[in-house]
């Protein structure tokens, strides 16, 4: 079982990565839509909206009550996702609220607690979970309906799987800090460094194939941390059937994912400064860059450091 104070900071740490991460994954599926389906980018754009409420209120709650490590690792916001969301409004049009980003910039970690009911954050913690379900049965449709070739999307198949499967993710942690289980015990731990080590190689895949051709370097640097994280990813699950030393592979894990934190955000950088030939937006460039932030703070280095 897990405190007041901390079933408080651990969900509004949770809300605050994951409700803008279920955002912007509507927002991904939205503009990747052909007009003949027109439908399912409305609803992709009732999820955004209906996420970004949710944040504003996470991020109303937040003050005073989130973690130091998870404000100071950046994984809700960066230097960059202002930046990004207002060049990615250019590029496509769609409205992002940076007033909102800007306030999650400003939150101050909880030294000590501002009062906030343990009722009314239990009840984020259902609210966010039933929009994500609802979310994950609208990408898994439309997985299954791009498998079966009865819709188009830009997005890679593999992206949607991808994206569901976060999704579900978070669906299981709020699952778990709503029942009040500590859901950072070593197997847990085990098995994120499992799931996350999955999702940093195919970030890494995803962005050698958004990549111009002609930008060979950074597309076989790409090509390169797929792989090393798929062997990680291996070894993350040998350790969690007790085959392989977990302390080895988190070692690794930390040095691996450090590397690609700082290759993402050379590469957020030089896609807001229009340096780098793709078809990435720049949000999407911030948006996996806060996720290994994320991921590095699960393996224990919270830290902005770039070292």
């Amino acid at each position: 079982m897990i405190s007041k104070n901390d079933f408080i900071t651990m969900s509004l740490d949770l809300n605050l990565f994951f409700l803008r991460i279920m955002k912007e994954h509507s927002f991904f599926l939205e503009i990747a839509f052909t007009p003949v389906n027109s439908q399912m980018a409305a609803e992709a754009r009732n999820f955004r909206n209906s996420f970004e409420k949710l944040l504003s209120e996470a991020t109303n709650l937040a003050n005073g009550n989130v973690s130091r490590q998870a404000v100071e690792s950046m994984q809700f916001v960066t230097q960059f996702t202002v930046d990004a969301e207002r060049l990615t409004n250019f590029y496509t049009g769609v409205p992002f609220n940076t007033n909102l980003t800007k306030r999650e910039l400003m939150l101050t970690p909880c030294d000590r607690h501002t009062p906030v009911s343990e009722q009314v954050v239990y009840s984020l913690n259902r609210r966010s979970y039933r929009l994500t379900a609802a979310l994950a049965k609208f990408k898994d449709r439309l997985l299954n309906d791009v498998l079966s070739c009865r819709v188009f999307t830009l997005n890679y198949p593999l992206l949607i799987k991808h994206i569901l499967r976060e999704a579900r993710f978070f669906m299981e942690m709020l699952d778990a800090l709503n029942e009040k289980r500590d859901c950072i015990d070593p197997i847990d731990l085990i098995d994120q460094e499992a799931f996350w080590n999955r999702q940093m190689a195919e970030h890494a895949k995803f962005i050698a194939g958004l990549l111009d051709p002609t930008e060979e370097m950074l597309i076989n640097t790409a090509r390169m941390f797929g792989k090393e994280f798929d062997i990680l990813t291996a070894e993350s699950r040998q350790a969690a059937e007790k085959t392989y030393d977990i302390a080895n592979v988190t070692r690794d894990s930390i040095t691996a994912t450090k590397r690609l934190r700082d290759f993402k955000a050379a590469g957020t950088q030089g896609l807001l400064e229009c340096n780098i030939k793709s078809i990435i937006v720049p949000l999407l460039a911030d948006h996996v860059l806060r996720e290994a932030n994320h991921y590095l703070c699960v393996l224990g280095v919270c830290s902005p450091d770039r070292a």
